[in-house]
């Protein structure tokens, strides 16, 4: 028979040991806030302030309760929240390894029912695609072959009329400079087409650190001395390599690659890798799946390109309907 009192000391106490490490450099009271927020959001799997205090079960009113977290959350400064992040990425340590590769993507947090939210500005519902009241967020997780749950590394939320807002590439490129600190240069950066512009490039070159970019179809490269659309170059070549990808369901497509060196108009000197990944599907027709740039280790191999593309499928490689 289970004794849930032992175990809910136990996931208690290791909750209470996880708080320790990541608010090492934090004051006594700031590491009890932490610890009181995050048993509040684990016991009521909720995010919201009145929920948060509920499970608290304190003696005071939930009306004292409420407050005391908000203004401890409110006072919860910039270099306290960083600190936070890096006591979360040294716990984790353990996971990472030179296989591990970080996801870069732009979320949102939609709020509709709440047009009078500080800051609050326009975003676009990535579930539903419409146009609703919320805030934009940067999120970077880490996937490792040894784990498969992704660990976030860096989480921002932010608004484009907060004050202080530039643009969302500035706020891309702090999250870049953040992991840049705590990860190495051979540990591949991953990011979606909407990445795909000049500044995330310049930095990636300049930082010499390893990328995977999903590029546009009217990106232009040179290759071969020759400046050409991204597309008509893909459509000459048909696949010299041939990796196999296997869906959870048991599906497996038939993948062909192609790797040609190509440099990007802005930066000539800076030689980069073209992967272009066509499949096969179940009618045997040829597709084209996705146009990749790359640098660095896809350059070197095709065991390390299939390694690194196993990787990023839970990411990027879809699968239509039709395949099941």
């Amino acid at each position: 028979m289970t004794d849930y009192n032992i175990l809910g000391s136990n996931m208690k106490r290791k909750l209470l040991r996880f708080t320790e490490r990541i608010s090492e450099r934090l004051t006594r009271p700031k590491y009890k806030f932490v610890s009181q927020m995050l048993y509040g959001i684990i016991a009521s799997g909720k995010c919201q302030l009145s929920e948060i205090g509920r499970s608290l079960n304190e003696t005071t009113k939930l009306k004292k309760t409420i407050d005391r977290l908000s203004r401890n959350l409110q006072d919860l400064g910039e270099a306290e929240r960083v600190s936070l992040m890096e006591g979360q990425i040294k716990a984790a340590s353990y996971c990472f390894s030179e296989d591990t590769i970080l996801l870069i993507d732009n979320g949102d947090i939609t709020k509709p029912c709440s047009p009078k939210f500080e800051a609050i500005s326009k975003v676009k519902d990535g579930s539903t695609g419409e146009i609703r009241d919320g805030y934009n967020m940067l999120e970077i997780t880490a996937l490792s072959s040894e784990k498969k749950m992704p660990i976030c590394v860096y989480s921002h939320v932010y608004s484009t009329k907060e004050r202080g807002f530039k643009s969302e590439n500035t706020e891309t490129l702090k999250g870049l400079g953040f992991i840049s600190k705590h990860f190495e240069k051979n540990v591949i950066r991953a990011f979606d087409r909407g990445y795909d512009n000049k500044l995330i490039y310049e930095r990636l070159i300049d930082e010499k650190e390893s990328f995977v970019i999903r590029a546009k179809k009217n990106r232009d490269v040179i290759y071969k001395g020759e400046r050409i659309n991204i597309l008509e170059l893909a459509k000459r070549f048909k696949g010299k390599f041939s990796l196999k990808f296997k869906k959870k369901n048991g599906f497996v497509a038939d993948c062909k690659i192609s790797m040609v060196e190509i440099c990007l108009p802005s930066r000539p000197n800076a030689k980069l890798c073209l992967v272009i990944p066509r499949r096969l599907v179940a009618q045997l027709v040829e597709e084209e799946l996705e146009i990749i740039f790359a640098r660095g280790i896809l350059l070197l191999s095709i065991d390390e390109l299939e390694e690194a593309l196993n990787g990023l499928r839970t990411r990027w490689i879809t699968f239509d309907k039709d395949d099941n």
